[in-house]
């Protein structure tokens, strides 16, 4: 797809300050999780939506693995023009293990995926303005009301009947709105080459292995006519715990990891991208008075394995069908837009606890449990893997899969956090 301005709007000189016109709907963000949330809005009512993005170009938002499964493609009405591979499996290594699990999925070309959302949101009346960086909420008598933003060097203020934070792992306008403390969150970075030659494998590729990642996993994701994306993440206190101090930096380890398999062997690197994480147990406060918050922007990536577009997608559709109804009715305060935050916590809440404690377990697993794991995962029934794809591990599931150590006692205080 070709990126191209959304809705231009006219340069003011460089020291002006203007206000646009009100909207009802005003989203912070054109990642997924905004345009999602445009997209809901835009095709079930006549509102006005704009959404703001801070690139040039949708398609430049480009920070995204693409890895993704069936509910986004099939619930989110996704077109197979966007996908770049559709693999059987998932393969789960360690140091020396290997499973292979029955797990469809997919990659996304994620600028191009960016680029359907934000056309598929325009044609149900919704503008997206681009080079629009949002820098803080406007709130008057306690009730967010706009946003103040930069274009082209000048401000530029949106008022709205309802704002929507999507901003991601920034947080934008929720820390200024102290809804979300993303200092008390984990934070992870991650790396990865999308490149062209030969993958020799049709599976979904991570890798558990600190000699690879870590504190975190590597990852090759076949993307279609010989191109694959290889990576490498990391959380930064399992790092912190496990690198070896003569390790260099993530770029390192990285390049080593591109290099050092004969599965596969690069001819070109066509892009580099990376970006960062911030995870915490995902209950957070979700909705103002005339705003709420989607996405990363307060945390709605999953712990355990860090995908981020079906949680961001998820909780945007949660959020708009809340707000289509605040809107319906005219009353966007927090007491009727919490509708929205308790449908969240009591669907994932629960889970992403889950998640977050054996997160804390996986990526500080020494190298026989880290074996031990795959092993156990390769192990799991079709339900089991069925509920370990969607999130939705039992009791029962994580007993079959934790391989434990009696030098596992000294985490219980910290797991105990999360509970």
């Amino acid at each position: 797809m070709v990126s191209r301005d959304r809705n231009p709007l006219p340069e003011p000189p460089l020291t002006y300050e203007w206000t646009m016109p009100e909207y009802d709907v005003v989203v912070a963000g054109g990642g997924p999780a905004g345009l999602q949330f445009a997209r809901e809005v835009g095709r079930r009512s006549d509102y006005s939506v704009a959404v703001l993005e801070a690139n040039d170009a949708l398609a430049d938002n480009d920070k995204s693995t693409g890895g993704t499964f069936e509910q986004v493609i099939e619930g989110f009405d996704v077109p197979t023009s966007v996908v770049m591979a559709e693999c059987p499996d998932v393969l789960f290594e360690g140091p020396t293990a290997q499973s292979r699990l029955a797990i469809p999925n997919y990659v996304l070309d994620f600028p191009a995926f960016l680029e359907f959302l934000g056309e598929d949101a325009e044609s149900a009346g919704v503008e997206v303005h681009t080079g629009t960086r949002v820098v803080a909420p406007v709130v008057e008598d306690g009730t967010v009301v706009g946003v103040r933003c930069k274009r082209g060097g000048s401000d530029v203020t949106y008022r709205a009947e309802l704002v929507v934070d999507a901003t991601g792992p920034a947080g934008t306008l929720t820390t200024k709105l102290d809804m979300w403390d993303r200092d008390a969150a984990q934070r992870g970075i991650g790396k990865e080459y999308e490149v062209r030659g030969r993958f020799d494998e049709s599976a979904m590729l991570f890798r558990f292995d600190h000699a690879v990642a870590p504190g975190g996993y590597a990852w090759v994701f076949p993307a279609g006519e010989r191109r694959f994306k290889v990576g490498v993440c990391w959380i930064g206190d399992f790092y912190e715990r496990h690198h070896r101090p003569e390790d260099g930096s993530i770029d390192d380890y990285v390049e080593r990891w591109a290099e050092t398999d004969s599965r596969w062997e690069i001819d070109e690197i066509r892009a580099v991208h990376a970006g960062q994480a911030i995870s915490d147990n995902s209950i957070n406060q979700r909705a103002t008075d005339g705003l709420v918050a989607v996405g990363d922007s307060v945390s709605s990536i999953n712990p355990l394995f860090g995908e981020g577009i079906r949680p961001a997608m998820e909780s945007a559709a949660m959020a708009a069908d809340v707000a289509a109804d605040a809107l319906d009715v005219g009353n966007v305060s927090r007491q009727f837009l919490e509708r929205y935050e308790r449908r969240w916590n009591r669907q994932k809440g629960s889970k992403w606890k889950t998640q977050r404690i054996v997160g804390e377990l996986l990526y500080d697993f020494d190298a026989s449990q880290q074996d031990g794991f795959v092993e156990r995962s390769g192990d799991l029934s079709a339900a089991q893997l069925d509920r370990l794809q969607r999130y939705e591990l039992t009791v029962g599931d994580l007993l079959d899969l934790y391989p434990f150590r009696i030098g596992d006692l000294r985490k219980v205080p910290t797991l105990l956090r999360h509970l």
